[in-house]
């Protein structure tokens, strides 16, 4: 980041400057506020760190001039013990942390990388006002591949298992699958496997002739007849019973089937696409291997939201766009950094469940806090940072001193922290680092 450092004690402002350029920054150093704001007019910078107590110009006069900048720039301010009510003063016009002399170095570098990976958040949510175009918002490598499995799917007319956790967008990927085929004009039907009885299965799907059974007072058209030519999707095939499998499986091998009480052979037209948690896949839940393997022509998985943080900022844009069109609303900065830090074990449904949550508790705040998404979690309280976030942090700390201890010599660099090149270089990427080095 390029950082300001306003300190007037040399013996403060010399080792800060050296610790924050050893972890990559560019840092300027004014020793005045009056020389600050004079700077701050006419260069941009990331990130503020500001004494409250300056000659000529106090620090809370630097951070309104660092807050007019466009896009404005983050501020820290560093206060002693007589200014504490200054930085409290600071805080309220829009510091984003202050730190009580004497601290460690060590505290500003920790405050320092957490500004950083908000700022990075932040400007790939206001980055994507588009992202809602997106069958699915994000651009990690597992939902960019699954997005060429669902539009390679939507070109031919084979069977498809979908794969992936509860929340993880089944449904939409076997919608989106349909509605880009050359079955689009047809019906796209949805069997819930969890939700019929095993004896109620071969009426729901195949039908029932008027008389066929107790209770069969009309002709009852099942799921296989109306869907015609469209597309059938079965939702969670693990939970169908091993003898309505059985049955679905005939109906997919011989393409036709019968009404029950019914005379005449009815012939099956149309496509069918499956979903299955990934466990039920290894044969942990008791499907039939004949049926996946009648199933699985192409087989697509959805990652875990775990697995693609990085796709959050994207996600969270494409969701306030649904559910706030008229841009009321935005997380804070504190909230993405939540948000990105979680393991959302529902995955997307999660996600999109805590942002209609803290939209509906928002009352009049335009400015959702990480309370307003998860209501009731005491970690909030004790503001521990997700681990997820930690190791985010301590794996840029550690990647910056391996290049600055190389001079930016990327293959010397991997070899110091153990990893082959083409690691640090993914690594690089990820986390926003890919610039400037020398290989």
């Amino acid at each position: 980041m390029d950082i300001l450092l306003v300190e007037d004690e040399r013996t403060l402002a010399i080792p800060l400057r050296d610790a924050l350029a050893d972890a990559g920054h560019r840092v300027t150093v004014r020793a005045e506020g009056a020389a600050a704001i004079v700077w701050l007019d006419s260069h941009c910078c990331d990130l503020v760190v500001t004494d409250v107590r300056l000659p000529r110009a106090s620090g809370v006069e630097v951070l309104a001039a660092a807050r007019r900048q466009d896009p404005p720039a983050d501020v820290v301010v560093m206060t002693g013990y007589a200014t504490v009510e200054k930085a409290v003063q600071a805080m309220k016009a829009g510091a984003c942390a202050y730190l009580q002399k004497p601290f460690p170095v060590e505290a500003l570098l920790v405050q320092v990388a957490q500004t950083a990976q908000l700022r990075g958040l932040q400007k790939q949510l206001e980055s994507l006002p588009q992202s809602g175009a997106s069958l699915f918002a994000g651009s990690s490598q597992g939902i960019t591949q699954a997005q060429e499995m669902i539009f390679a799917a939507a070109r031919v007319d084979s069977p498809v298992l979908l794969l992936g956790e509860s929340g993880t967008g089944k449904e939409r990927a076997a919608r989106a699958i349909h509605a880009r085929s050359s079955r689009a004009s047809e019906p796209f039907l949805v069997l819930s496997c969890g939700g019929i009885p095993e004896t109620l299965f071969e009426g729901e799907v195949f039908g029932y002739q008027k008389g066929a059974f107790t209770g069969a007072d009309e002709d009852h058209a099942g799921l296989f007849e109306m869907v015609g030519r469209g597309t059938l999707f079965l939702d969670g095939l693990g939970d169908l019973p091993s003898s309505s499998q059985a049955t679905l499986l005939r109906v997919l091998q011989e393409g036709t089937f019968f009404p029950l009480g019914g005379a005449s052979i009815q012939q099956f037209s149309g496509r069918v696409l499956a979903s299955l948690h990934p466990r039920s896949r290894s044969g942990e839940c008791g499907v039939r291997e004949d049926l996946l393997f009648r199933l699985c022509v192409l087989e697509i998985s959805l990652p875990p939201l775990r697995d693609r943080v990085e796709d959050i900022p994207d996600l969270l844009s494409e969701m306030f766009q649904r559910y706030d069109p008229e841009s009321r609303y935005r997380p804070s900065r504190k909230s993405l950094l939540h948000l990105s830090g979680r393991d959302w074990p529902g995955n997307v449904r999660e996600l999109e469940n805590s942002v209609q949550r803290a939209l509906a508790l928002s009352g009049r705040a335009r400015v959702l806090q990480p309370e307003h998404f998860f209501p009731g979690d005491h970690t909030l309280e004790a503001d521990i940072l997700p681990l997820a976030v930690v190791c985010r942090q301590a794996e840029e700390g550690a990647i910056r001193k391996a290049l600055a201890a190389t001079g930016g010599k990327k293959i010397r660099a991997a070899e110091l922290l153990g990893i082959s090149r083409k690691a640090l270089w993914k690594r690089l990427q990820d986390l926003g680092l890919g610039r400037g080095e020398s290989s």
